[in-house]
This record gives structure tokens, sequence and C-alpha cells, in this order.
């Protein structure tokens, strides 16, 4: 893992994310066994429902990031195009892990979704 770390969290965050933030998710994932992160590569990179995202039913958010090399801000579209009731979100200065790195702004846009799912119930 140490040998593909620094590509991987480059992707993850933007040049601009706090060190600490950069370098904790760093050895976090050089932890990671190696078999169980290509395992976990491989079964994202099969893992295609976009015949099916015209079957949700859920108000949905999805969430992407401008910065994001490792899920394209395309692929957030093609979610929020197919799914009836989605709405895109994009956060500028942020990369891949956005909910880390814009932590703040993430979490407040998410409990709003959610209240405003309650209020609706």
């Amino acid at each position: 893992m140490e040998a593909i770390a620094d590509l991987i969290v480059s992707r993850w965050f933007t040049p601009e994310a706090p060190r600490e933030l950069v370098d904790g998710h760093r050895a976090m994932l050089v932890s990671t066994p190696p078999d169980g992160y290509a395992a976990t590569c491989e079964a994202v990179a099969a893992w295609d429902f976009r015949d099916r995202l015209g079957d949700v039913r859920a108000e949905t958010l999805v969430i992407a990031a401008a910065e994001d090399r490792a899920a394209p801000l395309e692929y957030s579209k093609l979610i929020a195009d197919g799914v009836p009731s989605a709405r895109l979100v994009v956060f500028d200065r942020a990369a891949h892990l956005a909910n880390v790195e814009r932590a703040d702004a993430f979490s407040e846009l998410v409990s709003a979704h959610v209240r405003q799912r309650v209020e609706v119930a």
C-alpha cells in the first residue's frame, strides 16, 4: 500500500486540505490489507446500476466534489439525471473525500436534506 498511497491520497483531497487530515488518511490507507483494498476496488469497478436509477423513488441528494478525480463530476450528473427526484450539489474546493475535507458543509447539507424529508413525512 505504501507504493500507491501518495497517488491515492492525492485523489482523495485537494492540495489545500490540512496536512494532518491528509496524513491521517494516508496512514489509514497504508495500514489497509492490500488484498482487501484490491477487492474493494474491483467490486466498485464492477458495480453498475445505471439501468436501475429510474427505479429510485426516494428524494435523493447527490453530492459531488468539483475536484474529484476518483469519481468525476460526470458520474454524479449521470446519477442525478437518472434518479427521478434527485438534486445535485457540487462542493467547490473538495475532492473525493468531500465529507472529510468539507465536513461542516457536508454535514449541514445532509442534515438539512434529512430534516426536510422528516418534516414532509
